[in-house]
C-alpha cells in the first residue's frame, strides 16, 4: 500500500469519485450558453470557407474507385 504508517484513510460516500487535483470540480465546468453559441460561431467562421474548397482530383479519383469496389491499384497488398 501506499500509505504511511499510522496514517488513516478516508472513507467516502457511496457513488463519489475521489478527487482529482488536476481536473476542476464538476460545478466549475458549467458554462453560460452564451460561451457555447460564441463558440459555436467562431468555428462556423473559421472552419465553413474550408468545408467549400473543392475535393483534390486525386482524392476524388480514389473516392470513385472505392465505391466501384477497388479495381483500381492495390498497392496495399503487398504490405
Amino acid at each position: 500500500m501506499n500509505r504511511r504508517r499510522g496514517e488513516k484513510t478516508r472513507r467516502r460516500e457511496t457513488g463519489q469519485r475521489p478527487a482529482d487535483p488536476g481536473r476542476p470540480a464538476a460545478d466549475r465546468l458549467k458554462r453560460p450558453p452564451q460561451f457555447d453559441n460564441w463558440l459555436s460561431q467562431q468555428l462556423r467562421s473559421l472552419y465553413d470557407p474550408v468545408l467549400e474548397e473543392p475535393l483534390p482530383d486525386d482524392l476524388m479519383k480514389m473516392l470513385e474507385e472505392g465505391a466501384k469496389g477497388g479495381a483500381g491499384k492495390k498497392e496495399d497488398e503487398d504490405r
